[in-house]
């Protein structure tokens, strides 16, 4: 019996609980608009350069001389000033009161991320555990998050790899949502079941840690690092799970280099301090377009089901 031609299909992320539309229609689109990387170039007038470390206030260097560092960010989305709480039947109005810092993850312009040798990653994941424990030793902090934004249609501005750590007085919607979907799974961890349904979409595995491209995959190329061991954020990772995740973590985005060519994507820890349910991973979601009006619907559409990328990945080298 042959096989039916796939034509498209949705499948629920059970992460989530997004529903994600599956089909190959896009990638024949045409196309008015290039989605090329715009490379930022300027190196003389980066603050994040060798020589321009006044432009910063660093908290922390690493290495002599230094290759990262840890600083308050400039220019922050929250910031540490208490303004008051406005309410009344209708209008609410929240203080904008958080911790925002900066790493450097190299002080090499030029660099991409992945290029970074894998003991540099190791150090990049401690100095994210220090910049975590900064922000949650105020007690006003509920939820720290982190990501790196890379590329042109990323969300980034500057071309210069760096990471960024946010403090909120509040839990992030899309870790609520996971919360969510925990609770109505009595409370038992999603990840850890998913594993044992996802061995065909594994990436990468070791004792320590295991990357895989779930089923209900938002994105092209969509890839989930986790350690094993259940825990709830980086700071309590252990130095042979922060081997293996920096080990994967190059190698899945030097395999998407090279699958996908140039590409913007996001880098984003899902965590919560403190909180027993809720599984510690990594996402990496590679950035082909901005968001359309079907995804601001809470839809998403992909064209690569994971299982084929998983194909193309085994066969990359």
């Amino acid at each position: 019996m042959s096989e039916i031609p796939f034509k498209g299909e949705i499948r629920r992320d059970y992460i989530t609980g997004s529903d994600v539309v599956f089909t190959f229609s896009r990638d024949k689109r045409p196309k008015d608009f290039r989605s090329e990387e715009i490379m930022y170039r300027n190196a003389e007038n980066c603050p994040f350069e060798y020589g321009n470390e006044n432009l910063n206030t660093t908290i922390k260097f690493v290495d002599k001389p230094w290759k990262l560092r840890l600083m308050y960010n400039k220019y922050p989305i929250v910031n540490e000033e208490l303004t008051p709480h406005e309410s009344s039947d209708f209008f609410k109005k929240y203080i904008n009161y958080g911790r925002s810092y900066v790493i450097v993850d190299t002080p090499y312009h030029l660099q991409k991320f992945h290029e970074i040798e894998e003991s540099m990653l190791q150090k990049w994941f401690n100095l994210i555990a220090d910049a975590e424990k900064l922000a949650y030793s105020d007690k006003k902090i509920e939820q720290v998050y982190t990501f790196r934004n890379s590329g042109s249609i990323s969300g980034g501005s500057l071309y210069h790899p760096h990471t960024q750590v946010i403090g909120f007085t509040f839990i992030l919607p899309i870790i609520k949502q996971e919360i969510e979907i925990i609770k109505n799974n009595h409370g038992k961890c999603i990840l850890e079941g998913a594993l044992k349904k996802e061995k065909e979409r594994v990436l990468m595995e070791d004792n320590n840690a295991v990357a895989f491209a779930p089923y209900g995959s938002r994105f092209r190329g969509h890839s989930i690092i986790m350690p094993k061991r259940h825990i709830d954020y980086v700071g309590k990772l252990e130095e042979n799970e922060i081997k293996s995740l920096s080990r994967f973590i190059k190698t899945i985005l030097e395999k998407n280099q090279k699958i996908f060519g140039n590409h913007s994507y996001n880098l984003i820890f899902h965590e919560l301090k403190d909180n027993k349910e809720l599984h510690f991973y990594v996402e990496i979601t590679p950035r082909f377009s901005n968001f359309g009006a079907m995804e601001l619907s809470g839809l998403y559409l992909n064209s690569l089901r994971p299982e084929e990328y998983v194909q193309r990945f085994n066969e990359t080298h």
